[in-house]
């Protein structure tokens, strides 16, 4: 019989896994180093592309990626701001300028793929916090005006130790409260066997103050000793040990150095920024250190008033001044790299094409990424001209060059042999993400020097805090998976987030949805 009877999945934002490690051989998080070392976990968890809190969180809660979620198993959410095209006016989807449409993100997964919460047929489940909770029988906060207020109280306290102190323990007393008095939340008297929940504190605290500073460090303390207080109350209640608990983030962090101000070169460029009331013909779902730019083409319109896909003809000779956009994005203060689709792609079979700025030169390093098949059964090759340096820097590692060697590889393959690097597992998410109708056409880099802090082209808050670029930094997060005795003690060299829900769902007994593409750590 299965020990593990119930499993938790904790996210706690905006977490860098070097940090995260550091902290924990410093004797700062002691409740994590015990998790640590009576359970399995990994330095080197790849989250997905880009590092913003969604998808990567959704990819986390559903095991498996981005891709085109009306034809193939995957989930539908591409960026925390996407445009959808399928409507006229065009759809500009934002779950956070907007709070109330995080509540339509359960919608926008699709129906190919299924939460963590959806797998399990049976049982309670709750979401604290976690708003990605499709299949759940409890969600805090329960309704709309709870949200604003939760909302304001998170983003707006300047207290902020009073801050930390509530976002953090209001989570773990919801949690304890299911626990505890189950039949006030769900309808028998069973705790829940899933629960998810969110830390978000710790990234509203690193955009404001960055990584580095002393309050984001004391909130995570806050966090591991809320934790503590969690796994001593379900052991006191006898739950502790046939509970599985996993312990990761969504994304890392880096610092900026400045920022970017992109007025005169979409004027130059003659790109007129798309408004409510406004047609223009460009929008920027947003652009921190990687901008996400949606172009109004004429592929696949239906009528004169939807906005179609620019071919590559007409990204090469777009708008009224026909400008090259593939070479002349280039000019934006700090970009380093572009990728965009072939307009000839399907779900089954395509390519994206790859550019890379040579620094101090007005010259480039090109590639391009073909991939066959779709799900966990898609394979992907990286080809550049011989000769030249690839794109990604992978040739200059002994270990990642015996990957780019013209055929076609899984998943597991570029995780074996990319982790380690900038860019990890490229080759595959690069072409999932544009293979979601909802993503850009043209996606800018910077290597996280300067960020622009754009939304839907309009100008957030200033801070040089971000998170989104390719770098170890950015893309690499912690992973714990303890509490029971049933999971084993050992590191696991390298992981991908749709890990996660294979593993707790194999130590619970269960089977995954067949759109999941992670593997059990368990088995590993």
């Amino acid at each position: 019989m299965n020990k593990v009877n119930r499993i938790i999945l904790v996210i706690i934002d905006d977490v860098r896994s070097d940090q995260f490690f550091t902290m924990i051989d410093q004797g700062l998080l002691p409740t994590f180093k015990k998790l640590m070392q009576n359970g399995l976990y990994s330095k080197n968890c790849v989250t997905d592309f880009p590092s913003i809190t969604y998808p990567t969180q959704v990819s986390t809660i559903t095991g498996t990626y981005t891709g085109d979620y009306k034809n193939e198993l995957c989930h539908g959410v591409p960026t925390f701001n996407w445009m959808g095209r399928d409507f006229s006016p065009p759809l500009l989807r934002s779950y956070g300028s907007n709070k109330l449409e995080i509540y339509k993100m359960n919608q926008d997964l699709g129906t190919n793929c299924q939460t963590m919460p959806e797998m399990i047929k049976e049982g309670n489940k709750t979401s604290i916090t976690q708003y990605i909770n499709r299949g759940t029988n409890y969600f805090f906060p329960e309704n709309k005006r709870k949200l604003i207020f939760f909302y304001l109280v998170i983003n707006y306290w300047k207290n902020v130790k009073r801050l930390i102190e509530y976002a953090n323990s209001i989570v773990i007393h919801k949690l304890l409260s299911n626990f505890k008095n189950p039949k006030k939340f769900f309808d028998t008297k069973e705790p829940p066997i899933c629960s998810l929940l969110w830390f978000m504190s710790s990234d509203i605290l690193m955009h404001r103050y960055g990584s580095k500073s002393q309050i984001y460090r004391l909130n995570l303390m806050h966090i591991d000793k809320v934790i503590g207080k969690m796994i001593h109350e379900l052991d006191r209640l006898g739950y502790l040990d046939d509970t599985a608990i996993a312990i990761t983030s969504d994304h890392g962090n880096y610092d900026a150095k400045d920022f970017g101000n992109l007025q005169n070169n979409l004027k130059n460029l003659g790109l007129d920024q798309y408004h409510k009331n406004h047609e223009g013909n460009l929008n920027i779902g947003e652009f921190g250190g990687v901008g996400f730019f949606y172009l109004k083409g004429n592929l696949y319109r239906e009528d004169k008033n939807q906005w179609g896909y620019p071919t590559l003809d007409e990204l090469k000779n777009f708008g009224p001044k026909q400008k090259n956009l593939t070479n002349e994005l280039f000019k934006v203060k700090g970009s380093t790299l572009i990728y965009y689709r072939d307009n000839e792609n399907s779900t089954h079979k395509g390519q994206i094409f790859l550019k890379r700025k040579i620094k101090g030169k007005n010259s480039f390093i090109e590639g391009k990424l073909e991939y066959r098949g779709s799900g966990k059964d898609m394979k992907t090759r990286y080809i550049f001209e011989n000769g030249q340096k690839d794109v990604f820097g992978y040739f200059d590692d002994n270990h990642a060059s015996k990957i780019v060697d013209g055929r076609f590889h899984k998943i597991s393959e570029w995780l074996e042999h990319t982790y380690h690097l900038d860019y990890p597992l490229y080759p595959d998410l690069l072409v999932r993400h544009f293979k979601n109708p909802r993503s850009a056409d043209l996606i800018l880099s910077t290597q996280g020097d300067i960020v622009y802090n754009i939304a839907h082209g309009k100008q957030k808050r200033k801070t040089l805090y971000k998170h989104d670029i390719g770098t170890q930094e950015s893309t690499i997060v912690p992973l714990l998976i303890s509490g029971s005795e049933d999971i084993p003690r050992k590191e696991i060299k390298f992981c991908k987030i749709t890990d996660i829900v294979p593993t707790l769902l194999g130590l619970l007994g269960q089977k995954s949805h067949e759109s999941v593409i992670g593997k059990n750590l368990i088995n590993k």
